[in-house]
């Protein structure tokens, strides 16, 4: 199999992958305000809707804080939507969140492919190694629960990687041209999220190596790599300032202006609290802290990028005053960073292979355990449940007490799910009030866990259509397919990268 059978093999698995596990819909409250403004895009050829997603809201236009990347690259899903509602006769709001909701399984899946392409094309690592770390990012960490949602981290998290591989390229005929990408990748990332910005020094203390490095040591030639990726980012911070006076009446204010936070507490929360620690949700990471100093002494440059990467988003993040990301699964702001405490990790497995193998294959399969009950259940469920017991307490319980840990609570969750599913005639009310678009915004807690669909039953789309009453070619035929794609892509991948 050539390399681009096999680079296209691994996308259809990840992708079909996410796909059968996705929830079809938009769940969050940051989803739901970023697709609402795609709505109001299409449908309207405005920047403010009407309808409101929290209590703290006021009547009247409203502005979307988060950036204005994701819900323009949601356009031409909403529109697939809106002809997939027409060709089978599905509810348009329906079908539109479903389209929309699948962009990030599409998008997670080209960055397992590019953690891939990382590891053979710039580590020079066997396409093994490129499939184990692909494996440990696209399956055991929480990357895997962030495909299912319409949140911009998975976007950022592509488009930061593909502007890496593209500043890091080895084929100096081709510089100039990879620059020019490196800088549009790191313009749509930005686009996405502001917090990207943090980045930009890392970025030039790598031209600054390479040009030291360099034989002819030109100053003009540097500045000139400097300003190719320079234009793409400029000419999108003018784009989002231009959004913001729109929005707020003035080009400088973001809607994120609070970093109010503690610093200790969302560091030490980060890194080490039972709640959302980087390491506990993600242990991969751990063989990746590891094999950082081996990287170090063989790839400095790439090295010290991928260390500015995360520890700049480390510290920007630790003063955030929701350093947690609000009610999510681990630590989401840092999804963007995962994949370059991943990719040490391939060169413990060059190096030291026989001693690091085992140890590596189970913290993997461990990872993909941890992130199952968070793909199955609908993670809010935990959260009402803590804040039904605890009150406004629940929260910090969640974050600080290993008892009531996520990675113990969802598992729980999962099974009190599946033990009331037998309640048919619940159910049924359940799926009615979903169908007629109920929603609980201020409703009591005790009511949303008694009535709400997506905290009650598992969190896939065709289960939901199930439920709803379509044909069984709409929820039946569809996840069968998924699974035999996995199972024949699976075990592709698995002979072609045994002979590499």
């Amino acid at each position: 199999m050539t390399n681009s059978k096999i680079h296209l093999t691994l996308f259809l698995f990840f992708f079909s992958v996410y796909a059968l596990t996705g929830q079809g819909s938009i769940q969050s409250a940051d989803g739901k305000i970023m697709f609402l403004l795609t709505e109001a895009m299409v449908e309207n050829h405005s920047v403010s809707f009407s309808e409101m997603v929290t209590l703290d809201d006021t009547p009247g236009p409203q502005y979307s804080k988060y950036g204005l990347g994701m819900s323009v690259l949601a356009i031409p899903f909403y529109l697939s939507g809106k002809a997939l509602s027409f060709l089978l006769g599905i509810e348009a709001s329906m079908a539109t969140q479903f389209a929309v909701s699948m962009i990030n399984a599409l998008l997670t899946a080209f960055s397992c492919l590019m953690v891939f392409r990382f590891a053979t094309d710039r580590f020079e690592c066997n396409s093994r190694i490129g499939l184990v770390l692909a494996l440990g990012f696209g399956l055991s960490t929480i990357a895997w629960y962030y495909s299912e949602d319409f949140m911009s981290e998975p976007a950022v998290t592509l488009f930061l990687l593909l502007a890496v591989y593209c500043v890091t390229s080895k084929d100096p005929t081709a510089r100039k041209r990879d620059l020019i990408w490196a800088g549009t990748f790191l313009a749509l990332a930005v686009f996405c999220r502001l917090a990207v910005l943090v980045v930009i020094p890392g970025f030039i203390l790598y031209q600054w190596m390479v040009w030291n490095e360099s034989d002819d040591k030109n100053v003009k030639e540097l500045t000139r790599d400097l300003i190719r990726p320079a234009v793409p980012v400029i000419t999108v911070i003018i784009i989002i300032m231009l959004y913001n006076y729109v929005r707020f009446a003035d080009p400088l204010a973001t809607g994120y202006e609070n970093f109010n936070g503690r610093f200790l507490v969302g560091f030490f929360g980060i890194l080490f609290s039972p709640g959302k620690s980087l390491f506990l949700f993600n242990p991969l990471t751990l063989f990746g802290c590891l094999g950082f100093m081996l990287f170090l002494r063989q790839q400095r440059k790439t090295a010290l990028l991928f260390g500015w990467l995360i520890v700049s988003h480390l510290l920007l993040f630790s003063s955030w005053w929701s350093w947690q990301g609000g009610m999510s699964w681990g630590p989401r702001l840092m999804l963007v960073v995962i994949p370059y405490l991943i990719l040490p990790v391939g060169f413990l497995l060059r190096e030291y292979k026989q001693a690091v193998k085992i140890p590596i294959l189970v913290f993997l399969v461990v990872g993909i355990l941890i992130q199952l009950p968070s793909v199955t259940v609908n993670i809010a469920r935990y959260y009402y449940e803590m804040n039904k017991q605890f009150g406004t307490y629940g929260h910090d319980r969640i974050l600080f007490s290993p008892r009531y840990s996520q990675l113990i609570g969802q598992f729980k969750q999962v099974a009190v799910v599946f033990d009331n599913l037998g309640d048919d005639i619940q159910m049924a009310q359940m799926a009615s009030m979903a169908k007629n678009g109920e929603r609980f915004l201020g409703a009591d807690i005790s009511v949303v866990l008694d009535n709400g669909l997506a905290v009650n039953a598992p969190n896939f789309w065709w289960y939901y259509m199930r439920v709803f009453g379509y044909p069984f070619y709409f929820w039946l035929l569809p996840p069968v397919a998924l699974v035999g794609i996995i199972a024949v892509s699976g075990s592709r991948l698995y002979r072609e990268t045994n002979n590499h």
